[in-house]
């Protein structure tokens, strides 16, 4: 192990395996190859290199065997995989084929184009898991539009809220990074052909119509500009990446909070453990999302610098994206995938959110006492008035409401200002809203 995320104790916490297969060296391997098989047959199309020297080259390479100590020699020589990959293809080419592949092309053509198609898989396998995660809060959404619980800010009790907007708060910047996703996609889903130094000179006027050619045949978006020093789609993604597992990170937080035993308006089915306490229940699905939302943002930092390339390629640069990428993805990824389970396991305990409701001798309708005062008095008058009532109320550990009644005679409905239900505000119409936005 050299991490959390290739342990195998601990990446099924930390990763998600079917992104991490996308980032081993077969993956890795295997896009190098596809891309190179694919050059090869859009130049035999385009007349670049002789007739049936595409078609030798993509057969001859379909299931090749590489030797991986030699790649891995070449690797630590080069700084990347291509000239030792190369080396090792060309010995299985027959005849002549050897002399044309990789033609015109360069290291990093290949190594990003490849990235891309894996970047690609990526996208598909996360979006669909953050739909499945935003389906099952919208579901969630629903089912407690009308439970009634204390709005906390600052970590303060505030005044009444439902648990169906909460839910509504972690989905609508899910269901807009579904959005951002989506719009970056063109951006990203590029293909990398530029030659030596991006000018395409060694296949002279035709180096356009190769980018075309292998875009259509990668089933990729063509460039006008090769981007070998052009990283700013990547860290697009990287960016993306972790603002989502930003985002549920945000709900990560709120369930611990929920969580704690003095609060306990959330439990999770086959919590966690202590191997010395059998009274603990730990929170470890949403303490591992807070965890990968750190992390993630520490990642994307260090995918920034990769924008300060150097003139037209950067050894820095590829070696630094290299490192913090793929662990960024599998760790973004797992977010998402934990979130999801996350919501499986969640027990939610409507009664705890009542008792928390009630505590504290009913201020938590300070506010709409206020308003209700105001309608016949000045609102600082009523304000004071209600703070004075605040006071003794939790000095005789009183209701609020009824000590307010005593300080004022006004023909107000008092039984029906401490009930929190009547102070819901347009929660509903708000709940309504995502609900109809939110992918079916």
């Amino acid at each position: 192990m050299v991490s959390a995320f290739d342990s195998s104790i601990s990446s099924s916490a930390f990763s998600d395996k079917e992104l991490a297969d996308l980032f081993s060296d077969e993956a890795e391997l295997q896009a190098l190859i596809k891309v190179e098989r694919a050059l090869a047959r859009v130049q035999e199309s385009l007349g670049i290199i002789p007739q049936g020297a595409g078609e030798e080259i993509s057969c001859a390479l379909e299931c090749p065997a590489l030797d991986t100590a030699s790649l891995a020699e070449g690797f630590n020589k080069d700084g990347i995989p291509i000239p030792a990959l190369l080396k090792q293809l060309r010995e299985i080419l027959p005849g002549t084929a050897a002399n044309y592949l990789h033609w015109g092309a360069t290291s990093q053509d290949i190594m990003d184009t490849a990235l891309v198609l894996r970047l690609k898989t990526a996208t598909d396998v996360i979006n669909k898991n953050l739909s499945q995660l935003c389906k099952q809060l919208a579901a969630l959404a629903q089912q407690h539009r009308a439970t009634v619980m204390v709005a906390r800010t600052r970590n303060q009790s505030a005044a009444p809220t439902v648990f169906g907007l909460k839910i509504v708060n972690w989905l609508m910047p899910l269901q807009r990074q579904q959005i951002r996703l989506q719009e970056l996609l063109p951006r990203l889903l590029v293909v990398q052909f530029g030659g030596a130094v991006g000018t395409n000179a060694a296949l002279g006027s035709k180096g356009l119509l190769v980018n075309q050619a292998l875009a259509e045949a990668l089933e990729l978006n063509p460039t006008a500009v090769p981007w070998h020093a052009q990283r700013d789609g990547i860290v697009e993604f990287a960016n993306w990446c972790s603002l989502t597992a930003g985002v549920i990170g945000k709900m990560g937080q709120d369930l611990l909070l929920m969580s704690q035993n003095e609060v306990a308006e959330i439990a999770f089915s086959g919590a966690g453990k202590s191997s010395t306490m059998p009274n603990k229940a730990n929170p470890v699905l949403p303490e591992t999302l807070l965890a990968l939302a750190h992390f993630c943002r520490s990642q994307a930092d260090l995918m920034q610098q990769t924008l300060l390339a150097t003139h037209e390629r950067d050894g820095v640069g590829m070696s630094l994206e290299r490192i913090a990428l793929a662990p960024l993805v599998c760790a973004s990824g797992a977010s998402v995938r934990l979130a999801s389970q996350c919501i499986d396991t969640m027990q939610i305990n409507t009664k705890a959110m009542g008792k928390n409701l009630m505590a504290g001798n009913g201020s938590i309708m300070a506010e709409a006492a206020v308003f209700a005062l105001s309608q016949v008095m000045d609102r600082l008058a009523a304000s004071e008035l209600v703070a004075k009532a605040c006071g003794i109320a939790a000095q005789n550990d009183t209701q609020l409401i009824d000590e307010l009644r005593k300080l004022v005679e006004l023909p107000l409905d008092w039984e029906s200002l401490k009930q929190a239900e009547n102070y819901l505000g347009v929660a509903d119409a708000i709940i309504d809203q995502v609900l109809k936005s939110a992918t079916p």
